[in-house]
């Protein structure tokens, strides 16, 4: 049991997912709808840094511990087409004992195609087009269950949020 498990931790797939994380990304699958992969995304020089920088560049698909409790996440954009421009649906899959979660929708019907997803440690960035580098970041709150805009001001506090100074523990 423990063999298997390592083995389906391991990417086996040119998305570079592991097992678990595709298993994850089938069940979320509907009709009109699939995991956008690199071919979605528009040609720039800035994404050719990127890849350049990078190496390995998965612009739709990116890991990190988004809700802080030491079992890695993953976030992954979904596209559909909605018209004559594809759009693109933002989830992240948080990391159980046997898997992952089903998927928390952070942001639906973007323009993505000249954008990507990264991550800076618990916090997911969305950046809509890497020649602009204008990007959301998103934090979740355990406390609604929900992504916030880490940028974004409540009740006038301009107050920066900062991550939070804590230990991870093992990672799924």
């Amino acid at each position: 049991p423990a063999r298997e498990r390592a083995a389906s931790a391991l990417p086996s797939s040119p998305s570079g997912r592991t097992p678990l994380e595709e298993q994850a990304i089938s069940a979320a699958i509907a009709p009109g709808f699939r995991a956008a992969t690199e071919d979605d995304a528009a040609d720039s020089e800035a994404r050719d840094d990127l890849r350049t920088l990078y190496g390995d560049y998965q612009p739709y698909f990116v890991r990190g511990d988004f809700d802080g409790d030491g079992r890695l996440d993953f976030a992954q954009a979904f596209i559909r087409r909605d018209g004559p421009e594809p759009l693109f649906d933002v989830a992240v899959f948080f990391g159980t004992a046997s898997g992952f979660s089903p998927p928390v929708w952070v942001e639906r019907g973007l323009a993505l195609s000249t954008g990507d997803l990264s991550a800076d440690r618990s916090v997911l960035i969305v950046t809509e087009d890497v020649e602009q580098e204008v990007s959301r970041r998103w934090r979740w709150e355990a406390s609604t269950r929900r992504f916030v805009d880490v940028d974004a001001t409540t009740d006038g506090d301009d107050e920066e949020w900062t991550e939070p100074d804590a230990r991870l523990g093992k990672t799924a």
